[in-house]
């Protein structure tokens, strides 16, 4: 696996615009089906630029993520208080800031790709949250993959309840408090 990490605004844009092009590419067919032409054409870059970021479009999907994730890590604060994390208006700011992104996730999960959503949450959370936290591993792997299919839930049902509301029910389950 191939990616480039930078994150100047440039090559963000860049990375960006390609992780649209395949997005665009995927409401219409597989991933296996989709041409690097299609997503640069989509994304308006030229092959050379696909080719100087990422292997193959696989590759440009678990990065578009990792851009996600940066950003959520510098907006939301864990990166000087990783302690943050399980806190409810911390989870009310997660589940906001990735409906930013709902298109990524929404076509990802319908398209088979899940693996990538949750690969990329257990990896940041044993990476960034493990080391700082007294809880187990098996305590965050339940809890992140139960934020990540709660926000998916929340999304395909139109965000039916507030985001705070999923939040407090959230908190509630795995603070184990009834209030």
């Amino acid at each position: 696996m191939k990616i480039k990490t930078e994150l100047n605004s440039r090559t963000v844009s860049t990375r960006m615009a390609i992780g649209n092009g395949i997005l665009d590419e995927l409401e219409k067919k597989d991933l296996a089906e989709i041409r690097v032409t299609d997503v640069i054409h989509n994304a308006g870059v030229s092959r050379m630029s696909f080719y100087r970021y990422y292997e193959n479009l696989y590759d440009a999907l678990c990065d578009y993520l990792n851009i996600v994730v940066t950003g959520y890590m510098i907006e939301g604060g864990e990166l000087s208080d990783p302690g943050v994390f399980m806190r409810p208006e911390h989870i009310e700011f997660s589940l906001n800031y990735f409906d930013r992104y709902a298109r990524y996730f929404l076509i990802l999960n319908r398209s088979g790709l899940y693996t990538i959503l949750i690969d990329a949450v257990n990896e940041y959370m044993m990476k960034n949250i493990l080391p700082q936290k007294k809880l187990h591993m098996y305590e965050l792997y339940a809890y992140a993959g139960g934020l990540l299919n709660a926000f998916l839930k929340w999304e395909e049902d139109g965000k039916k309840e507030s985001a705070h509301n999923v939040a407090l029910m959230i908190y509630r389950l795995f603070t184990h408090t009834s209030e």
